[in-house]
């Protein structure tokens, strides 16, 4: 599996002219090898992989990182990078400019004058887009762990209760079966508040017959999951229900539009063009989805502007809303696993505006 990605990443990094890689987002560098330490970084040839960690992390690189030769750093990182690299002969270095620092690139320079440093965006972000059978399973699991911690705090759910209770009682309960945590802050927002697309809870009072969003996600072996249900706390009025149908239908039309080699601003369009068309294009602000893996937020991005591909193997949320100020709002949130026939949906909470 993880000699998959080293591989790919150097076709990747042949590619662009480079003849060395360093990875120093922790969440890559834990896709690469397998590390779930606080502290470490990879250094990729052609002809070789490093890990580098600190002291602290010596046996746990070992029982972690297969594949590669483990470095446990003596001095400043910069200096590690600068021998390393010298070593093996590395002229050509591309490394992660979304992560390092100027300062820290200004350190590299230094200890390698004369070595041209080549900027990637995205080079291991476009490897973890893709999921393979082991991370599809753990995302799965991720998605048992959020749901059921939400089945059991279905009770906190109702008029009278504070938002930051049952914001509290869901952690408790998604951690209770396992998460080590909860991948964000969970959003419970009622009433007007329910018109704040991220609504962190507060110390509101939740009452009948307010909507209501409840934006949650677990976590399995360091994958995550990211969900919503929204709904009303007692019985809905006329126009609760008819945009709540709106919401819940652009969110049908949206997921049979997702397939391999369909554009994801396609699938954006398919719901934003259906809420356009009832009349509530100026209350759906932000983008449709996005991928979940490793991290909450990862590619594809699923929008307007999002000039990605989807690909047989990702994973995406699929999370029309419509909030409106000084009313409220609802989103409707699940995961799908893009196919190369359409989508299989990996959630499975009911869809419903009683949240009975």
């Amino acid at each position: 599996m993880r000699e998959k990605r080293l591989e790919a990443l150097k076709a990747r990094l042949s590619s662009e002219g480079a003849d060395a890689f360093i990875a120093t987002n922790l969440v890559n560098v834990s896709y690469l090898t397998g590390f779930t330490g606080s502290s470490g970084y990879a250094v990729v040839t052609d002809r070789k992989a490093v890990f580098i960690t600190d002291s602290r992390y010596q046996t746990q690189s070992e029982d972690e990182v297969e594949g590669y030769d483990i470095v446990i750093q003596k001095g400043r990182i910069a200096e590690e990078f600068g021998k390393l690299l010298k070593d093996l002969g590395a002229h050509r270095i591309a490394f992660e400019s979304r992560n390092v620092s100027f300062d820290f690139h200004e350190a590299l320079f230094k200890e390698m004058a004369g070595a041209r440093f080549l900027p990637l965006k995205d080079a291991v972000e476009k490897l973890r887009a893709v999921k393979d059978e082991s991370e599809i399973d753990r995302i799965s699991e991720a998605v048992r762990r959020a749901e059921g911690g939400f089945r059991e705090n279905i009770s906190r759910i109702a008029p009278g209760m504070v938002e930051s209770e049952t914001a509290l009682g869901l952690e408790f309960n998604i951690r209770g079966l396992g998460a080590r945590k909860v991948p964000f802050d969970i959003i419970v927002a009622s009433g007007e508040r329910a018109a704040l697309p991220h609504g962190i809870a507060s110390a509101k009072e939740m009452k009948e017959g307010e909507t209501l969003i409840v934006d949650f996600g677990g976590e399995a072996y360091g994958y995550q999951s990211d969900l919503t249900r929204s709904g009303v706390l007692g019985e809905a009025d006329r126009k609760q229900s008819d945009i709540y149908d709106i919401v819940l239908e652009a969110q049908r039309r949206a997921i049979d539009k997702v397939r391999a080699g369909v554009s994801c601003r396609e699938v954006d369009d398919a719901a934003r063009g259906y809420i356009a068309s009832r009349g509530f294009g100026d209350y759906f602000g932000h983008g449709l989805g996005h991928g979940v893996g490793l991290e909450v937020h990862e590619a594809p991005a699923v929008s307007y502007m999002s000039e990605d591909i989807l690909e047989e193997g990702m994973v995406i949320t699929i999370e029309p809303g419509i909030y409106i100020p000084g009313w409220g709002g609802f989103r409707i949130e699940d995961m799908v696993l893009v196919t190369s026939e359409g989508c299989e949906v990996m959630t499975s909470l009911p869809r419903g505006i009683d949240f009975k």
